[in-house]
């Protein structure tokens, strides 16, 4: 089957599902839902945490903020996006023109169906862990319950999938089963909706980065034998129009992910820890084996989350500097003066830097990623010291 599009086929059903797809109807109403959902399933979230909030309970305290922090991230990440869906509109409209240039070019055709498979590998790949992860994490509880029974786990108490404090009573049947169904499918809706927004990132970058390689492509196949003549001319045109495309593709990038990649760091860091400490106390604890599986997939998830951004951005940003060397390998000595001053102003506009910032305050890069997964641990040490 022929790529068509850098964007695979799960990350379109999930933009279309959660509204986010330009052209949807009753778009509005799918958000809105969907936003509703969480906000109530964060109050009765917030009500179980301020509940539980003691040093003696710190182990069940730090299990249940790791989803609940997960769900304020979601919420707050929706908002953004829905507030700069205008720009995400843009960006899938410039894609698909990228798309439509490529077609009647095998070179550029083959450059852009490279980058569309690793898109979905990943893309696809990445939707797929971290569902088996939230699936191992739902089931975490309800497996160690069934494996062993003990006096410390009183059988007589239902337990529901995640933590939260409802206003009724919640153990007799059917409301509990039904609540169990609801609650995991929503889990399971908020988990897809993650692994979406981050695979958006990674594709967007690898969108972006095939257009950088065209342009190099380009710029290499432009001969000595070809700049004598005018022809390079109308090429050199046709580069600075893409070379003006990618900057803005870039720019409206950065206008979508930067409070996002901001929200990413902060809360990350805490869940990270969250999931260290658990991760610690589990060894220590009898039901050892099952509950480093279901926090060690669910660690693993969460630190390819932040890995995918920041490689993202330190992919991207490695990429933007190939144009002005590219550039610069041309044969400008040979070249008429009123050409090879194209090429300067090409590399002095091809210094403007191609990143993704959190709050365009720092870059987000595999820097940033070591230094999250320090600080993680350090707090890590802090909460086991307090256990």
């Amino acid at each position: 089957m022929t790529v068509t599009s850098t964007i695979s086929l799960a990350v379109i059903i999930c933009l279309r599902f959660f509204g986010f797809w330009p052209g949807v109807p009753y778009s509005t109403i799918y958000w809105l839902s969907f936003m509703l959902s969480i906000l109530v399933t964060q109050y009765f979230q917030y009500l179980y945490v301020f509940d539980h909030l003691k040093v003696s309970e710190l182990s069940n305290l730090v299990d249940c903020l790791i989803v609940t922090l997960y769900y304020s991230l979601t919420f707050l990440k929706l908002a953004n996006l829905w507030i700069r869906r205008r720009v995400l509109h843009q960006i899938l409209t410039d894609m698909d023109d990228d798309w439509r240039k490529c077609v009647n070019d095998d070179q550029h055709l083959h450059i852009m169906t490279i980058k569309a498979n690793v898109s979905h590998f990943f893309s696809n790949g990445f939707l797929s862990f971290t569902m088996i992860a939230a699936i191992l994490y739902i089931c975490g509880d309800y497996i160690i319950r069934f494996i062993f029974v003990t006096e410390h786990y009183n059988d007589t108490v239902r337990q529901l999938p995640i933590k939260i404090q409802l206003p009724f009573e919640t153990e007799q049947s059917p409301m509990f089963e039904f609540l169990v169904i609801a609650i995991t499918l929503h889990v399971m809706l908020h988990v897809c909706m993650i692994s979406i927004l981050n695979g958006l990132i990674f594709t967007l970058v690898l969108h972006l980065s095939g257009q950088i390689d065209i342009i190099c492509q380009e710029f290499r196949n432009i001969s000595k034998n070809t700049l004598v003549h005018r022809s390079s001319i109308h090429s050199f045109g046709m580069l600075i129009e893409r070379h003006n495309r990618i900057l803005s593709f870039s720019e409206n990038m950065e206008k979508l992910f930067s409070l996002f990649s901001l929200l990413q760091i902060f809360w990350n860091t805490a869940v990270v820890c969250c999931l260290g400490f658990v991760f610690i106390i589990s060894i220590h604890n009898e039901t050892g084996v099952v509950a480093l599986v279901k926090t060690m997939f669910t660690y693993l998830a969460v630190a390819m989350e932040v890995f995918m951004i920041c490689f993202s951005g330190e992919y991207l940003s490695s990429k933007g500097k190939s144009i002005a060397r590219a550039t610069y390998e041309m044969p400008w000595y040979d070249m008429p003066s009123n050409q090879s001053k194209i090429l300067i102003f090409i590399m002095m506009r091809s210094q403007k830097r191609l990143a993704i910032t959190a709050g365009k305050m720092m870059d987000m890069s595999c820097e940033t990623f070591t230094s999250i997964m320090k600080a993680s641990i350090s707090y890590v040490s802090v909460l086991y010291a307090m256990y």
